[in-house]
Formats: C-alpha cells, structure tokens, sequence
C-alpha cells in the first residue's frame, strides 16, 4: 500500500495526522505503563521508551512513589 493511500484512508477515519496520534499513543501509554515494561512490551530501544517518560512528566522517583502510595492503599488502615 502506498503511503498516500493510507493517508486519505486514515483521514476518513478521523485521524488527520498519523504523527500527531502516534505521539499521542506514546504518551498515553507511558502515562499508564512503566517506561521499562513499555519498551519490553512493544519492543522498543530503553531509550526511547525513557525519553517518552519523561516529555510526559515522568521521572524513576514517581514510579516508586505511585507503587508505594497503591501498595499501602491495598493494605487497609491498621
């Protein structure tokens, strides 16, 4: 298939710009999956996944803190 054609199909489906939605997937994702297991999962360089983390507003310490606040929410009050 050539590019154009996937292009105007794209279009008719509401995706005007195949870049705009990729990137939109890349932070989507690594908003809601750890940057590691991200480029595990999709087969993707380490750092490629990490530069995405962080344009995203990521960085390793918030990672820990959301898995210590969810570990502690599971828990209960004692």
């Amino acid at each position: 298939m050539h590019s154009s054609t996937l292009q105007r199909r794209l279009s008719r489906l509401g995706i005007p710009s195949v870049s705009k939605a990729r990137n939109g997937a890349w932070l989507a994702l690594v908003g809601a999956v750890h940057w590691k297991m991200l480029a595990n999962i999709l087969g993707a360089a380490d750092g490629t996944a990490h530069t995405w983390h962080t344009l995203n507003g990521g960085d390793r310490a918030s990672y820990v803190a959301s898995r210590l606040k969810a570990a502690q929410a599971r828990a209960g009050p004692e």
